[in-house]
């Protein structure tokens, strides 16, 4: 039991670590690139946190709600692996990030066009947004770039080309821009969220522990 509560402490810290890089990491540059693929260290070590629960007390039994439990944490799991490809930016304007990459693209040697249109996202909402064609001989890449908010989300239509997006980000980091707050203003909230997780893990895993003590 001491065993599996040291392993859920550790599963509960990892996403209040990550939220907490990803806040100073998103305050401190003037334009901030995070890779969605760091969602993963913040949603699997909660669900995988989750499933270790059903350890406790006399043992694991499989009952049907077991079972239950056990298919909704993978499918959440696959479905977070899944839908976790792209990047946000924070700090650039839709329209410079635009034009940053359509230039990046060209100096690649692809001709590029790009439309403007609008994209719902899975709960039915619309966004303003970008489709990004990067055409060379034999090959076609197509990209969203979405605003949201002061938040960029830059993803491959297809996720095999989500590689492509990697030769040109670095032309994103080189731009220097004046530091807007505002555009930056959500690091604040992960941070936030950071300390809201490290509260609850104080208070789930060792402060019925100090009572007892006490």
């Amino acid at each position: 039991m001491q065993i599996l509560q040291i392993l859920q402490v550790i599963l509960f810290s990892i996403p209040t670590l990550t939220l907490l890089g990803m806040g100073i990491v998103i305050l401190s540059r003037s334009v901030s690139i995070i890779d969605r693929r760091i969602y993963l260290a913040v949603f699997i070590p909660l669900l995988l946190a989750n499933t270790l629960a059903l350890f406790e007390g006399t043992g694991i039994r499989f009952y049907w709600r077991t079972w239950l439990i056990l298919g909704a944490d993978l499918v959440l799991i696959l479905g977070i692996v899944w839908f976790s490809h792209g990047f946000q930016v924070y700090g650039l304007t839709v329209e410079t990030a635009v034009n940053v990459l359509v230039k990046a693209f060209h100096q690649q040697g692809y001709m590029v066009e790009t439309m403007e249109t609008e994209k719902r996202d899975l709960w039915g909402r619309t966004r303003q947004a970008y489709l990004l064609t990067a055409q060379r001989t034999g090959e076609e890449h197509l990209f969203w770039i979405i605003n949201r908010f002061n938040e960029l989300s830059i993803r491959a239509k297809n996720r095999a080309d989500t590689g492509h997006l990697h030769k040109v980000l670095p032309a994103l980091r080189q731009q220097e821009v004046p530091y807007d707050f505002k555009a930056h203003a959500v690091g604040v909230l992960y941070i936030v969220l950071a300390l809201v997780f490290a509260v609850l893990t104080w208070i789930f895993f060792f402060e019925p522990h100090l009572i007892l003590v006490d």
